[in-house]
């Protein structure tokens, strides 16, 4: 990637964060004492404060009452309800206050802790995420200079006057602007999108074109981006919905009991004093204080807030306390077996430690305890959830990468052979004429061969991000359809040399999709290193090839195109707008060391590959790819790329070399482009050396294995591939390997999560 002596250090910059996060915190305390410096007053005794538990009117009405004790010397009662009510006081004043303060104590105390940790902290390059690590939706990185050095750094860790390299098609992290005054965009706003302008973009064309990559470029940032989400979190941390218990709680006590209950039972009272004054001869001898005053005192205090409150505020800190103990212990806890079958777990166990229930119980009491208990109540939260709605699953309810989730191959029903016919060198001299014949007699004959799809699952190991499994236990009798689909992602997808090219490529195509209102750039590489261990192959045996160049085509797609192609898409109205992934291809030229023949390894979106590939594998033999089994790749990559990410692979051994400069520059096809794929169609079946990608052996000996007659032809007389023509030429006439769909899996203790709360829910 390259390195530049300048950007800020790490000392820097964590320095600078420091400053930012305390002149914003200043500055929100100066705007709150401005704005209203007793707004946690209101909220304690306020009648209409969802808040509270005890407002100014039962504060009133229980002095009242206590003013009427003390008048008839009934000392201690008063003396009980003072301590009661100045109790309910005190911790409603509390909790009001620590609620209105908790996110900017809690910033105070993060910042300390920065403070403290900025002193010994010396980041080197392999503390960083990995430059070319698969972007994922959830995981918001960006490339940075530190310390002289690009690395990825988490958007939180930006800040102003941090130098960055914009890709193309990214996200602006914040404010920004270009080091090269003269580039198209000087100037980049937050959550703006880089991109710039394409050479003959909405071009029109019947030929392949040659476009140049478009560049990263450098930018300083004119502000710290995490600001932004730490000023609307001060913001509206006080804006938060009220739980249903609080509704409810304030419904029963203030508007039920309070403000209709208690005056009923008043006047009832004063109505019976009356009554008893005035018309009944035995009470006219009572004071008329007793009956108007001290009576209705015994039947108010049952109805005014007295211990209500404290065992509201208490037992919900009590609750809050034994979760956060609950939630230490499960820390504790080790993960179950890998692939349990029934998805099983054991319960857990909770043992009540009270000294950890209480050590909790008096943090929160203090305001010193790390859940933010007030702004969000989490006992309450769970207590009243009926219903879960996540924004984005990803990294929530999933991992926060896909992973394999089907393998798709062709195979025949009845094989011609059960030995390959590409291990006998004689038919490499049959007779061309020949070889069309007898596979125009295989493929008219049904009787002899029937071309199954076949499609096999995987099971993702609940405890490990990547690793997986096949659910067919006889998965290995497909072994010879399946190694060459694990030597093409070894040497392809999870080659780490072809990582800094792709990711060129899919910054280029991105830029691309934003002049076609039909696409969406989909990045299809991910991480298929355990399908290929699956499968058997181990890390050690890309050593025994070389990487030589590396080809990147793609075309953009019209509605006309994309509805003739599309059997769903046919379906739909005209007037109805469907996005399709962006077409592309991606291939790699490798070389065999020993032998030193070349071939090609091509994966992209199932479209594009299967337009380039005239036959298929079929674990045995090559086998023309007739209508039919191109219907059956075209349907299961439609029906699956609407719910996933798919990504075909396809082969072909080369007999040519392939010039430098076609991998300095990118390939773009017509919209439709079949015309061209059958002007370079081969008239008859690649049986040159197809053997070491397609019957490749796991674990090789120490002797050669590699097929011989490969020699053949790479001494064929003809020039390197050097143009436009000649690379489009070396990506038809592939042999199709088979697909991967990828998808993200749910965490399996999130899975467990909503099934136990569907059934509190029913």
């Amino acid at each position: 990637m390259g390195e530049n002596e300048f950007g800020l250090t790490t000392a820097q910059a964590l320095h600078n964060l420091q400053n930012d996060i305390t002149m914003l915190l200043i500055q929100f305390k100066l705007s709150q004492k401005a704005r209203n410096t007793k707004s946690w007053l209101r909220d304690t005794f306020h009648h209409n404060s969802h808040y509270t538990t005890i407002n100014w009117v039962s504060i009133f009405i229980i002095v009242l009452v206590c003013l009427v004790l003390i008048g008839f010397a009934n000392y201690w009662l008063t003396f009980f309800i003072t301590i009661l009510l100045g109790a309910n006081i005190l911790l409603e004043m509390l909790h009001n206050k620590q609620r209105h303060d908790e996110i900017p104590r809690r910033i105070s105390q993060i910042l300390a802790k920065l403070k403290n940790d900025a002193k010994y902290i010396s980041w080197e390059l392999d503390n960083y995420p990995h430059l070319l690590l698969p972007y994922s939706p959830c995981i918001t990185l960006q490339w940075t200079y530190r310390d002289g050095k690009l690395v990825n750094l988490p958007w939180a860790l930006l800040v102003k006057d941090d130098i960055v390299l914009i890709r193309p098609g990214q996200i602006s992290p914040g404010y920004c602007e270009s080091l090269d005054k003269c580039l198209e965009y000087p100037l980049l706003h937050a959550k703006e999108v880089y991109g710039p302008s394409l050479q003959n973009a909405n071009e029109f064309f019947s030929t392949p074109k040659s476009r140049k990559p478009l560049e990263n470029r450098q930018y300083r940032l004119l502000e710290t981006p995490y600001l932004n989400n730490l000023k609307i979190t001060l913001e509206q941390s006080l804006d938060r919905p009220i739980t249903i218990q609080n509704q409810q709680r304030h419904f029963i006590t203030i508007r039920i009991v309070e403000r209709f209950i208690l005056p009923c039972v008043l006047i009832l009272s004063l109505v019976a004093g009356v009554i008893k004054y005035y018309f009944m001869e035995v009470f006219r001898d009572e004071v008329w204080y007793e009956l108007f005053l001290f009576v209705p005192v015994p039947l108010i205090i049952p109805l005014i807030p007295l211990v209500f409150p404290l065992a509201w505020n208490f037992l919900n800190i009590y609750g809050i306390a034994r979760f956060k103990s609950v939630f230490d212990q499960t820390l504790t806890l080790q993960p179950n077996d890998s692939f349990n079958e029934h998805g099983e777990v054991d319960n857990f166990n909770y043992k009540s430690i009270y000294k950890d229930i209480w050590t909790n119980f008096f943090k929160i009491l203090d305001g010193k305890d790390g859940m933010l208990v007030h702004t969000a109540n989490i006992l309450q939260v769970m207590g009243s959830l009926t219903a879960l709605c996540c924004v984005d699953k990803k990294g929530i309810l999933s991992w926060p990468n896909p992973t394999t989730e089907k393998v798709f191959f062709l195979h025949n029903s009845e094989s011609i052979s059960q030995a390959s016919s590409l291990a006998n060198l004689g038919d490499l001299s049959t007779d061309a004429d020949s070889l069309h014949g007898t596979s125009d007699s295989l493929q008219n004959n049904d009787n002899i061969v029937t071309t199954v799809a076949e499609v096999l699952d995987l099971t993702h190991d609940q405890n490990h991000p990547f690793k997986i499994h096949f659910d067919d236990t006889a998965w290995q009798k497909h072994l010879n359809s399946l190694k060459p689909l694990g030597l093409a992602i070894l040497l392809n997808t999870c080659n780490v040399n072809t990582q800094e090219y792709y990711t060129k490529f899919c910054s280029h195509i991105t830029c691309e999709a934003m002049y076609n209102e039909n696409l969406i750039p989909v990045t299809n590489r991910r991480c298929l290193c355990e399908l290929a261990r699956e499968i058997g192959f181990v890390d050690e045996a890309q050593k025994i090839f070389a990487l030589e160049q590396q080809l990147s085509s793609f075309r953009h797609l019209q509605n006309e195109t994309a509805r003739r192609d599309n059997k769903f898409a046919r379906s739909l109205n005209l007037s109805t707008k469907l996005k399709f992934q962006f077409p592309h291809m991606f291939a790699v030229v490798i070389k065999e060391l020993n032998s030193g023949s070349m071939q090609l390894l091509s994966q992209g979106t199932a479209d594009m590959v299967l337009d380039s590939c005239i036959d298929y594998w079929d674990g045995h033999d090559l086998c023309p790819l007739t209508s039919s089994e191109r219907k059956k790749i075209q349907d299961f990559y439609q029906r699956c790329s609407l719910t996933a990410y798919c990504t075909a692979f396809a082969y072909r051994p080369l007999h040519k070399k392939v010039n430098e400069k076609l991998s300095r520059m990118y390939l773009e096809l017509p919209s439709d482009s079949q015309h061209l794929y059958l002007n370079n169609h081969s008239p008859t079946l690649i049986h040159c050396d197809c053997r070491t990608v397609l019957e490749p052996r796991i674990k090789p000996p120490l002797g050669q294995f590699f097929s011989t007659d490969s020699l053949l032809y790479n001494d064929s007389p003809g020039s390197d591939a050097s143009d436009t023509d000649s690379c489009f030429e070396l990506q038809c006439n592939q042999v199709f390997i088979g697909m991967v769909t990828m998808q993200y899996q749910v965490l399996h203790d999130m899975l467990i999560f909503l099934d136990r709360f569907s059934l509190l829910n029913n």
